[in-house]
Order: structure tokens, then C-alpha cells, then sequence
């Protein structure tokens, strides 16, 4: 075999090696949209007593505009930005999102002056095959009492 024959061999070797082994690292992780992390979480604020929405609607005690979420760190505060959404079937925005980042263990909800609650907040991290280390808030404790699965959509919060 002539000289320019075997190094086109070896150059087609090589290209087809790096062909397959492009397609198997794409095969695994190319139609994938990868979430590096969920720091989200998403709250209707409710009366205990009949469900009623306290932020949004007829029956609301709260202004959205006016509530604040926030952490605090020894002097430093954190505030967390959310907005609103709208809640299929009842015709207006009745959902807080919140994205709680960078990720506190404790986070504050003022909803007026005199109404601050507190909400513990678990996470899980996990490292993926294609997508790197993943975050995800897992469970928010609202006022050191009651338990809101922090993965299950939109979550009530009662008062």
C-alpha cells in the first residue's frame, strides 16, 4: 500500500472515530433541556377557614404589589423576586412565583406590616449524566409547623 494510502487510512480511522463517538454523546444527551436548578416556588395565599384567595379576587386582604419576599444574612437582606400568574379557572392572577436564589435555608414572607411568616426551605442536589448538578428546592416549612411539598406545582399556604 502506497504512503498517501495509508495516512488517508489513518485520517479516515480517526474522522470515524470521532464521528461515533460525537453521535453516542449526542444520542445520550442532545435533545435534552437541562435545568441547572429550581428555585422557584409558586404560592396561593388562602383562607383557612373557606379556601378564599387573600391576594387576588373579591375577598383579597393583601396587596400582590406590597408583599415582599426576603432572607437576611447578619446586616445583609436579600430579597427575592417574584411575580404573579395566573391560576387556570378562576379568571384572574392568583399565584405568587418566587424565585428563592441564591438558595436560603430560611426566607421571610411579609405580607403587611403586621403579618411576617417564615419559611424553612429544603433542597436536594444531585449530579446528573448530561446535565451537570441539578438544585431543587424539595420542601418549604411554613412557620416551623406545617410542611408544603416544595415539587408538587403551586402550593396553599393558609391563614
Amino acid at each position: 500500500m502506497s504512503r498517501k494510502k495509508k495516512h488517508l487510512m489513518r485520517y479516515l480511522k480517526i474522522f470515524t472515530t470521532l464521528l461515533i463517538l460525537g453521535f453516542l454523546l449526542n444520542s445520550c444527551c442532545g435533545n435534552l433541556d437541562c435545568l441547572t436548578g429550581n428555585y422557584q416556588g409558586q404560592f396561593r395565599i388562602i383562607k383557612t377557614a373557606d379556601g378564599k384567595d387573600l391576594v387576588f379576587g373579591a375577598n383579597k386582604i393583601y396587596d400582590s404589589r406590597l408583599i415582599k419576599f426576603y432572607s437576611l444574612n447578619n446586616n445583609d437582606t436579600t430579597f427575592f423576586h417574584y411575580q404573579t400568574e395566573r391560576f387556570p379557572g378562576n379568571g384572574y392572577d392568583s399565584i405568587l412565583a418566587v424565585d428563592f436564589y441564591p438558595n436560603p435555608p430560611i426566607a421571610y414572607m411579609r405580607l403587611s406590616d403586621g403579618d411576617v411568616d417564615t419559611l424553612t426551605i429544603s433542597y436536594t442536589t444531585r449530579d446528573t449524566k448530561c446535565c451537570g448538578r441539578i438544585t431543587e428546592i424539595t420542601n418549604f416549612r411554613f412557620n416551623n409547623s406545617t410542611d408544603i411539598a416544595g415539587s408538587k406545582g403551586t402550593q396553599e399556604i393558609k391563614k
